[in-house]
Order: structure tokens, then sequence, then C-alpha cells
């Protein structure tokens, strides 16, 4: 009997965009989605997690994506929470102070850009109403 031991996939970095890319490629035929592809944000978000679920987790996440992807890419909001980098930005660089409007109006705005502007995925992206949405877009002349 041949034992092998692989390093967790938090420790081998270089194997997540290839393993991603393979499981999008299977899910894309399985949910007859052919071109679907990751934006930039979302194949960040993939590179960045810490993985503790390793491999498994990997394909549930590329899975969970194309499933909720509307359009030609998968973006950030199609992966599943843990995934996507909650609370990314949220903890200030040491000297700064964090000011909670512009940390909303920057999280509105990034919203936006993953969702191509589409304003109903952005509000459920942000976990808030579409109304909500709206107003905050009026509060921070964001039209």
């Amino acid at each position: 009997m041949v034992k092998l031991e692989l390093p967790a996939l938090r420790e081998r970095r270089e194997d997540i965009a290839l393993l991603a890319r393979a499981f999008l490629e299977e899910f894309t035929r399985e949910n007859k989605k052919p071109g679907l592809r990751f934006s930039v944000r979302a194949e960040e978000a993939l590179l960045s997690h810490g993985w503790p679920g390793n491999v498994r987790e990997l394909r549930t996440a590329v899975e969970h994506g194309v499933v909720l992807a509307r359009g030609p890419e998968i973006l950030v909001g199609d992966l599943p929470p843990n995934v996507r980098g909650a609370g990314e930005g949220m903890i200030p660089a040491p000297g700064t102070t964090l000011n909670l409007q512009q940390q909303e109006k920057a999280s509105i705005v990034r919203a936006l850009e993953e969702c191509g502007g589409n304003r109903t995925d952005a509000a459920k992206v942000l976990g808030i109403s579409r109304r909500t949405l709206h107003r905050k877009l009026h509060e921070y002349q964001l039209n």
C-alpha cells in the first residue's frame, strides 16, 4: 500500500486557479453555460480564500458560481458568502480611521461594478433591498 500525503490546498496556491478552471469546465458543460468565465474579482476571491475544506470546498464554490451566474462571467456575488472575501477592506490600515459612510459608499460602488451596473443584483450582493440601494445611491450622489 502506498500512502500519499498532499499539503492542504491553502499551501498549494498555484493549484487553485488550475483546479478552479477544471471545475468551471465541468460545471459549464453540465449546466449548459458555454463560454462562462470568472471575473477578475471572482478569481481574486478564489485565490485569496483559505480553503479549509480543501478541494471539495473549491469544487462546491465553483459549482455555486456557475449555477448563479447570469451573464458571461461568474461575479464575486455569485460565489458562496464565505468565499467572497467577507469583511474584505473592513479593517483600516494602521494609523487610519474607519469612516462607515466611506466604507458603505465603497461597498456600493464595488457591488455595482461586480454586477455590471445591475442594481437588483448589486442589492442582493449587499444584502439590502433595491429600494434601500436606490436611496443610498441618491444619498451618496452616485446616480
